[in-house]
């Protein structure tokens, strides 16, 4: 029985899930982290392409499904664990891991943001979210929809949201619909710091006031005097403004040595 308290809604459609699996281009040099394969049905898709497939499954009553799917399937290993606690690395052997999941919705930002802290191990992740998460993470500049998550996935991969499903794909039904997800990470982004994850939310802290407001409250007026003349801002710019690349262009410029000059009054 499906635990309601784990936002579990199950896809059993064959077809659906086929056209996931295809999307994602899985190939038997795949190795595979499916995020909370439920009774298996995208698992025994995914196994039938895959090299080797971790299921991550958190709930320990879906053992009797997953136990058939391991016993069907002699590249796929079952790891009951929550996913947010896990190591990627772990299953990372000659080439990139692939990330595959029908996610729980509750949890997606935690997913997301897990996913780009262990990026350096991750080709590429296709998941099922809300499509509303789905149109914020591909949005652009000027909408409601953009924000820090938006920006950061943008940075740091290439994103897009490959088809829509009804709530009636789902087993139970949510009361929203949903949309598969593609998040390709880019290998010249990889030594960003962590902390740009960070500089980006504080930018869109208070989205309706103007966003010097919190920059100046952390690096102080002089300093976003100085950015802003840099980056040639308006004083009353807002964060929606700013297009992915502008933000790393602010974050470079504020931890490097030619701001610290430029305090300086060199």
């Amino acid at each position: 029985m499906l635990k309601k308290g784990l936002s579990q809604h199950l896809i059993k459609d064959r077809n659906i899930l086929d056209k996931i699996v295809s999307l994602t281009s899985i190939c038997r040099d795949d190795v595979v982290v499916e995020i909370g394969p439920g009774q298996g049905d995208l698992t025994h898709c995914i196994a039938e392409r895959a090299g080797l497939v971790y299921a991550i499954e958190i709930d320990g009553s879906l053992k009797p499904y997953l136990d058939d799917v391991e016993k069907t399937y002699r590249n796929v290993k079952v790891i009951y664990d929550d996913f947010l606690d896990i190591s990627l690395s772990q299953f990372i052997d000659n080439r990139k891991i692939k990330v595959i999941g029908n996610i729980p919705y509750k949890i997606t930002g935690p997913i997301l943001f897990k996913l780009i802290r262990e990026r350096g191990v991750i080709e590429s992740a296709y998941l099922t979210v809300q499509k509303e998460i789905a149109e914020r993470i591909v949005s652009t500049t000027h909408r409601r929809t953009y924000g820090a998550l938006s920006v950061n996935l943008q940075i740091l991969s290439d994103v897009r949201m490959l088809f829509t499903l009804k709530p009636t794909v789902f087993i139970p039904p949510p009361k929203v619909e949903s949309a598969l997800i593609s998040i390709i990470f880019k290998e010249d982004e990889l030594k960003i710091d962590e902390d740009l994850v960070e500089f980006v939310r504080l930018c869109f802290k208070h989205k309706r006031k103007y966003m010097k407001n919190s920059l100046s409250y952390r690096y102080g007026a002089d300093r976003i005097a100085i950015l802003y003349k840099y980056m040639g801002f308006s004083a009353n710019i807002r964060a929606e403004e700013i297009e992915p690349h502008g933000f790393k262009k602010m974050y470079m410029f504020m931890n490097s040595k030619q701001n610290d000059l430029f305090i300086q009054g060199k």
